[in-house]
């Protein structure tokens, strides 16, 4: 090998090597980036879930939130034993913002499985570990038996202060348990003889004293007190008098002679144990009289205030200055009065109000906002609120207010703020709402409304703030509300009812159908083919018989809740019949006959009038 030769070899180990080298001290290094790189996301994960079956038919489901907020969670179940859902279409998905979800509908006594992942802007997180638990069953007779209706209380007493009655009792003599009692109250010098209303509905525990602190100075009432067995209402009440005294000297001026108007109506059973005890020369008034004629007993303003103040524990607010004094009440902390001295607006948001709204509300003819939010109050909202005619403003945000939304209030003529979020309210959101065309601001979110989303809000021309998220309501929602200024319909997970026939359309093969007329374009629904609308364009008939439709029928079908026809029969559907179907509650005609279905049906589909099951050949579920 010549010289030449040697010299050009040795540089070109001498290159590899220094390439190597250099190699070698990267490897730490690149071993670090790809480590970064495939790393799974601890911040993003989410970590052990609890499960656990609060009752019949339900699972609540909870998991810590990761420190890297997501947008929603997936959550999805199926039984134990079973495959997980597919596609986020099918049974067994949920799509919550918060960290807890309630899964209803499930097979009593049945075990499920259950995972939850994170979704953010463009990824998710990976799937949690899988939780189990098995759904609670509703009681046997047996163990209803053992529900029996307990005794009445024993040597119920009362301690009475101005402000305030301390009522003491002890358990019942029979030996059937108490879950809690029901505390009743009359003004016997301002309500009917017979008629009382409701303090505690149920104390929840078996503790056997309550205090009431929504008393009013020198007056003569009546308590009776029913023990309550997991629900089951006691036979009897036991009741006692107590007697305020008159309110200190500095207090006298502004607190006597307010008579308490009547609060809510005895629940049926409890008003028929109450005259059983102690009969009246008149019967109890009935509950929708009571509620559809809200007319409280008229008091002046000063009544009216001192009423509040009494039952919100006005002693204890934040700022009550001037509050039952001898200053004019537009010096009041929080009251504002117009030039002839009327109640104009109440504003104590976030002022430490802790107790129940009074009915003595009602009687501020002039009130035009009342502003509670971000107080501790608790019980319902007073039906005679619907009487303040005046009412522009109506702010009980933030608070504990539970039972259902008053339809009366959809009389208010002028109202145009309706912030009732952030409660514990149920039922449906009354339609009786629709007549107030002049809401601009309606905030029902984080509450526990049931229901179907309502339609009729999109006849609500001036409405530009729509907040109804965080609640338990099914349906659609109508294309025209994607006009509102402010809203959170994406975080329903509801479908806009047009995009529920789109699911349907690909789910079906719609490219491959004889006729799919106006399907997937602009036009009005009314005039997609084998679709009917009623006058406000709302799905109520679908008819593609032998229209070559192949698939598996989609779980979004169930979201066309005012549906009435449903005729899909002689296609080429297979799969199993969505569980879903069984919400479409208006549903009389239902053929599905001629197709490859498998499985079983909702059992519920064995009502509708209209239907050709029998031809299917398939059982319907246990």
């Amino acid at each position: 090998m010549t010289k030449k030769k040697q010299v050009k070899l040795a540089l070109t180990v001498l290159a590899v090597g220094l390439a190597l080298a250099a190699l070698m001290a990267l490897l730490p290094s690149l071993s670090s980036l790809l480590g970064a790189a495939f790393a799974p996301q601890e911040s993003r994960s989410i970590g052990a879930v609890r499960v656990a079956s609060p009752r019949p038919g339900a699972l609540e489901v909870s998991w810590n939130a990761p420190p890297d907020a997501p947008l929603d969670y997936h959550l999805t179940w199926a039984r134990a034993g079973e495959s997980f859902p597919t596609t986020s279409d099918d049974p067994g998905n949920a799509f919550p913002t918060t960290s807890s979800f309630l899964i209803t509908g499930l097979d009593q006594g049945v075990r499920y499985q259950v995972r939850v992942r994170a979704r953010y802007q463009s990824s998710e997180s990976g799937w949690s570990p899988v939780a189990e638990a098995v759904v609670a069953s509703a009681p046997t007779a047996a163990q209803a038996a053992a529900a029996a209706a307990p005794g009445p209380p024993q040597n119920l007493q009362a301690e009475a202060a101005f402000d305030s009655v301390r009522l003491t009792w002890s358990a019942p003599a029979d030996n059937n348990a108490v879950s809690g009692y029901q505390v009743l109250r009359r003004d016997r010098a301002a309500d009917p003889a017979g008629q009382f209303s409701v303090v505690a509905h149920d104390t929840g525990s078996p503790d056997t004293s309550h205090v009431d602190n929504t008393v009013l100075p020198g007056r003569q009432y009546t308590y009776r007190v029913l023990a309550l067995n997991r629900g089951v209402p006691g036979a009897n009440f036991a009741h006692v008098d107590a007697d305020t005294p008159a309110a200190p000297t500095q207090l006298a001026a502004a607190s006597t002679a307010v008579p308490t108007p009547a609060s809510q109506p005895v629940p049926a059973a409890a008003s028929a144990a109450a005259q059983s005890v102690t009969p009246t020369p008149q019967a109890a008034p009935s509950r929708e009289p009571l509620q559809a004629l809200p007319t409280p007993i008229p008091l002046s303003q000063t009544d009216a205030l001192v009423a509040l103040y009494h039952a919100t524990g006005g002693a204890n607010w934040a700022r009550n200055a001037n509050w039952l004094s001898e200053e004019p009440i537009g010096t009041w902390y929080g009251v504002t009065t117009d030039e002839n001295g009327g109640v104009t607006e109440i504003n104590l948001n976030r002022n430490l109000l802790n107790g129940h709204l009074p009915p003595a509300l009602g009687s501020l003819s002039n009130l035009e906002i009342l502003r509670l939010s971000g107080n501790s109050l608790a019980g319902p909202i007073p039906v005679a609120l619907a009487n303040l005619a005046a009412l522009t403003n109506l702010e009980l945000n933030g608070n504990q207010l539970d039972g259902p939304i008053p339809p009366q209030l959809g009389n208010l003529p002028n109202l145009a703020w309706l912030d009732l979020s952030a409660n514990n309210l149920t039922g449906p959101i009354p339609s009786e709402l629709r007549a107030r065309t002049g809401l601009t601001v309606l905030e029902l979110s984080e509450n526990s409304l049931t229901g179907i989303f309502p339609w009729w809000l999109k006849e609500l021309d001036e409405l530009l703030i729509l907040h109804t998220s965080g609640n338990q309501l099914s349906g659609c929602i109508p294309a025209d509300l994607l006009r509102i200024w402010i809203d959170d319909l994406d975080s329903m997970h509801l479908p806009i009812c047009r995009e529920a026939l789109d699911a349907f359309y690909f789910a079906l093969g719609g490219s491959q159908w004889e006729r799919d007329d106006n399907w997937r374009s602009d036009t009005p629904l009314s005039q997609w083919f084998g679709i009917t609308t009623d006058n406000d364009g709302r799905v109520t008939a679908i008819n593609l018989p032998r229209n070559q439709l192949a698939g598996t029928l989609p779980a979004r079908i169930g979201a066309l809740i005012h549906l009435q026809e449903l005729d899909l029969s002689d296609n080429d559907l297979s799969g199993t019949v969505p569980p879903e179907l069984a919400n479409l509650a208006n549903l009389s005609t239902l053929y599905l006959a001629g197709n490859r279905l498998t499985g079983c049906l909702p059992a519920s589909l064995r009502q509708i009038a209209n239907n050709d099951l029998d031809n299917l050949g398939l059982p319907f579920c246990e």
